[in-house]
């Protein structure tokens, strides 16, 4: 009979997650999570598999993490276009909060290790399919509503939305002065309006 887990899975899970986040996969030894998860190797490698395995999880969790800011700027009782304006907003304040400079670790992962794992591939497949969609409402919502153009088609403007937003992830990475990020934002709404 397996050993029950005597820790909390969730905690553990997302004290790797920012390991993994600091270091990215290949700066981050078992040491380092030893370290940082509070849990000796085995328990590790027994919990939640190889140290990739552990880094799928991770990411996962980070992505459902990083999908509110969509769900709250969802519920906001706005335009489409101002929806899609919150959700900059949202990733603003991100940023501005995010004082070691970490970024959006999927975009990390992915210039990290884009094309080294086949199920990594595939979860940056899905989560851009992801974006896509989420942006690709909100333009048929702001197309419908007339915030938004209807020159351009949904998609197209959804995966602009998608470049941008990633964009503006990593500019916020190295740009810290909250009237040049606003100013990215504006400028973006401006595309696609």
């Amino acid at each position: 009979m397996p050993r029950s887990e005597d820790f909390n899975r969730e905690q553990v899970l997302d004290k790797a997650k920012n390991a993994f986040w600091m270091k990215g996969y290949n700066g981050t030894s078992m040491q380092d999570l030893v370290d940082a998860t509070g849990l000796n190797r085995s328990s590790i490698y027994n919990s939640f598999g190889s140290k990739m395995e552990l880094y799928q999880q991770s990411l996962k969790q980070y992505q459902n993490e990083s999908s509110t800011i969509f769900d709250k700027a969802k519920q906001q009782d706005r335009t489409a276009i101002e929806t899609i304006g919150l959700v900059f907003v949202y990733a603003l304040e991100n940023i501005l909060g995010d004082e070691e400079r970490k970024g959006c670790m999927l975009i990390n992962c992915h210039t990290e290790m884009g094309n080294q794992d086949e199920q990594l591939k595939a979860l940056f497949s899905s989560n851009q399919e992801r974006l896509v969609e989420i942006f690709e409402d909100l333009v048929k919502l702001g197309q419908e509503d007339g915030s938004i153009r209807k020159t351009e088609k949904s998609d197209l403007l959804a995966y602009y939305l998608v470049n941008a937003f990633q964009g503006f992830r990593i500019t916020g990475m190295n740009t810290t002065d909250p009237k040049v990020l606003k100013s990215i934002i504006q400028n973006i709404l401006k595309t696609i309006a």
